[in-house]
Parts: C-alpha cells; sequence; structure tokens
C-alpha cells in the first residue's frame, strides 16, 4: 500500500485505530506499540505525525478515500485490518470491528 496517495494512506491508518481501539476503548501505546508500528510500515510511512494525522481524519471520509481503491490495494488493506485485529488482545471484537471498517469502506470481496 506503499503507492497509494497520502490521504488514502491516512484513511487506512484511521481505520487501524478503530479497529485497535475498539477492544478496550483505547489504544494502549504498549499492548499496541507492534501494531501501530506494522501499519505505518505497511503504508511505507516511519514518521508517527501521520498516525496522529490520521486520528484527527473524519471517518466518513476515511471510508470514501478507501472506496476508491483499486481491487488489489483493497485486498491488501483488508488483509492488514484482518491481522491487526488478531494483534493485543480482545480478538473477537477487534475482528468484528475490522468487518465492519471494510464493509463501510466498500472493500469486500468481490464474489
Amino acid at each position: 500500500m506503499k503507492n497509494l496517495e497520502i490521504y488514502q494512506k491516512i484513511s487506512v491508518l484511521h481505520c487501524v485505530y478503530q479497529t485497535i481501539a475498539s477492544a478496550d476503548g483505547c489504544v494502549d501505546e504498549e499492548r499496541d506499540q507492534l501494531a501501530i508500528e506494522l501499519s505505518l510500515t505497511e503504508v511505507g510511512f516511519s514518521d508517527f505525525s501521520y498516525w496522529d494525522r490520521s486520528l484527527q481524519l473524519n471517518p466518513y471520509d476515511a471510508f470514501i478515500h478507501l472506496s476508491i481503491l483499486s481491487d488489489a490495494d483493497k485486498h491488501l488493506f483488508r488483509s492488514l485490518l484482518q491481522q491487526i485485529s488478531e494483534m493485543g488482545g480482545n480478538t473477537l471484537f477487534r475482528v468484528n470491528c475490522a468487518q465492519y471498517l471494510i464493509q463501510l469502506a466498500n472493500c469486500n470481496e468481490n464474489i
């Protein structure tokens, strides 16, 4: 996903944040550090300021930006959210949240 536009990358990070925060209502920096670093690496960022910018993004805008991804990038987005949802505990709730975000962003698999 390193080839995405910056607003799409920030949108991906926003959805990652929502998936992580869904576990306990917040992000626990110690517990979730690996997930945050993984997501930043996947979109090609090394600067944590982009993580902070993603938290300020309107969720509706994030879903719009993600809905126009290519099918290959939608697949990568789904894979990232699924991987993140299995990190850090409260997996069932995170998986459900990730699936819901994937639907809202219109990134479901084509059947």
